[in-house]
């Protein structure tokens, strides 16, 4: 059994109760500001050991930086000078073995003065000198079967003369 002996007036119950309700609610308080307050120590620390190793990290870098700039540069212009390799050479084609082929196919009755070859434009021209109309014809069926020549022309008005023919040729390159 609960006995219940009140014997304080109402108003010293009101502010014994108002009391006890403020000490309620500053324990709260106190209690959240502890806990704010450990965890600004917490977020300090932890941006404080992270800006110390961003530090160091930097610190590396540069250092790197600095001790492989020569290497980095010359890995550059490694690549730079095989980037310019690769271009040099991608429209190459081997001119020897088709100069050597012209040469062998020349009769001994022409006498060549000049070589012209457009590798960008696919033409030939050959100027030169024959010592007859008949030479120059014959040499002209003589570039027709070469492999790497086609459609050889040659102007009308140099097969006037019939001896020692200044001649031009104008032939395109197969590709």
């Amino acid at each position: 059994m609960n006995i219940n002996l009140n014997l304080l007036p109402n108003s010293k119950k009101i502010r014994l109760e108002t009391t006890m309700n403020f000490l309620f609610i500053k324990h709260i308080v106190e209690l959240f500001l502890l806990v704010v307050a450990a965890m600004t120590v917490a977020l300090i620390w932890g941006w404080m050991f992270l800006e110390n190793d961003f530090a160091n990290l930097a610190k590396t870098a540069a250092l790197i930086n600095r001790e492989y700039y020569t290497y980095n540069q010359d890995a550059k212009n490694i690549n730079k000078l095989i980037k310019n390799v690769n271009l040099a050479s991608k429209g190459f084609s081997p001119m020897g073995p088709k100069l050597k082929d012209l040469s062998t196919s020349l009769p001994s009755d022409i006498k060549i003065s000049s070589l012209q070859i457009d590798i960008g434009g696919q033409t030939i021209i050959i100027n030169g000198t024959a010592l007859s109309r008949d030479a120059l014809l014959n040499y002209q069926e003589v570039l027709n079967r070469i492999t790497w020549i086609t459609d050889v022309e040659t102007p009308v008005s140099q097969l006037f003369q019939k001896e020692n023919v200044n001649f031009e040729f104008k032939a395109k390159l197969k590709k």
